[in-house]
């Protein structure tokens, strides 16, 4: 029993799914579980047209409508080309009318409110999983689509929210488990989940990883492979470093620190679930199916290659009581408490007798936030539009060479971190 995760790169296009069925082909015989994300960009397209219904352009929310529904139709025509054709239509069709009665409630309601954010950005994985679904049937492969959301259970943090691990994995142990037989693929959503009142949510913006090891925790499954377009994870940004090596393997560890510090080939939720199991995580790439990847297990090796990560959208907070009084104890975990309430998301800290650095996602609502929390007991000074670099495993090398590596200009405010 495998499970597998598909994201938007490899789904992207008719072609594409012609892609996937064949890597598929490679696995025949065994029982599958594939989660699939949006194709191309289209949940950032939803999203969009969201936003523009929001602010009162229906014309514009309209055009961007079409562009859809002309997308999603015309890759139907790319990838059906016998009377399966228009059954395939109409069930697109059902999906991208729904699309386009939250968008009139948007409209007509001038409402916004994070439930309906998660209700129509959700479409494009349900969307993408219709047409990869109906191709693996019209290919003759014993295929059933089921939706995620009625599987994955979470709390109301709606955009970002959390899953309520005992129901979800009764439903999936009762209602999918059963299903899987040895040369059927079960296609489900990444991404989405929902209340137990039945309220889609989501689990945050490329969460569709995630997914994949919710249902590979749930399920048992001997692993969950990742297809990416890249030969397996590198040691630095290809678009930055074209020397960039892969990793041919990586322990648990390395991997949460690597996608913790911004890597982005993995999302950072996806090891915990598959860790506490000994689920290996393979990481492969869907244009050659023969590159070996990388595996990340208990059994793999620390590796020994050095590691280059660029974090943009980062921000540092200095906090210094406004009483000059030592930064003890008692007052750092004040400062924390209204770091929790506010969200905001902490990469690294620095203290010193008298100030708390730290720097931050740089979510401008929630930094606003925390802010305006700190300022009665506390002066805030702000430092804006960072980016943070990470080396891993520094020792192995030279500093400077590290510097170098990561291409740090002289120019600009850069934060640079080794570990």
């Amino acid at each position: 029993m495998r499970v597998m995760k598909f994201g938007g790169a490899s789904v992207k296009n008719a072609e594409a799914i012609r892609n996937v069925g064949q890597i598929l082909e490679n696995f025949r015989d065994e029982a599958l579980l594939i989660v699939v994300s949006a194709m191309d960009k289209t949940t950032n397209h939803l999203e969009n047209l969201a936003f523009l219904a929001r602010d009162g352009k229906k014309e514009a929310a309209f055009e961007q409508f079409k562009k859809i529904k002309r997308f999603h139709l015309g890759q139907v025509e790319e990838l059906f080309r016998n009377g399966h054709k228009e059954e395939v239509k109409a069930k697109v069709m059902i999906h991208i009318d729904t699309v386009e009665k939250i968008l009139n409630g948007i409209l007509q309601l001038e409402e916004f409110p994070p439930s309906v954010y998660d209700r129509i950005v959700s479409h494009g994985e349900v969307l993408s999983t219709v047409l990869v679904s109906e191709y693996l049937k019209d290919c003759g492969r014993d295929c059933i689509w089921l939706e995620a959301s009625k599987l994955i259970k979470t709390d109301a943090n709606f955009k970002q929210a959390g899953v309520i691990w005992s129901l979800t994995e009764d439903n999936i142990q009762e209602k999918v488990k059963p299903l899987m037989q040895g040369g059927r693929v079960i296609v489900t959503q990444g991404f989405i989940g929902s209340t137990t009142n039945g309220k889609v949510t989501t689990l945050g913006r490329e969460g569709s990883d995630y997914t994949g090891s919710i249902f590979a925790y749930c399920l048992d499954a001997e692993n969950l492979t990742v297809w990416k377009d890249v030969k397996g994870i590198l040691n630095g940004d290809p678009r930055i470093r074209p020397d960039a090596i892969k990793h041919n393997e990586l322990t648990y560890e390395e991997a949460v620190e690597m996608t913790f510090y911004g890597a982005s080939v993995i999302h950072p939720k996806t090891i915990k679930p598959i860790y506490s199991k000994d689920i290996p995580l393979l990481v492969k790439c869907f244009t050659d199916v023969n590159e070996s990847g990388t595996v990340i297990s208990t059994k793999s090796q620390p590796s020994q290659i050095p590691s280059y990560i660029i974090k943009k959208k980062q921000a540092v907070l200095t906090i210094k009581p406004k009483d000059f009084s030592f930064m003890e104890e008692r007052l750092m975990n004040h400062v924390f408490e209204m770091v929790y309430k506010s969200g905001v998301k902490v990469n690294l800290v620095q203290n010193s007798a008298i100030s708390l650095s730290l720097c931050i996602d740089d979510v401008p609502s929630r930094r606003s936030n925390l802010t305006s929390m700190l300022l009665d007991d506390f002066t805030v000074e702000e430092f804006l539009d960072l980016k943070l670099y990470t080396v891993l495993k520094y020792k192995l090398m030279n500093l400077k060479d590290a510097a170098d590596a990561l291409m740090v200009q002289q120019q600009g405010q850069n934060l640079f971190y080794v570990k």
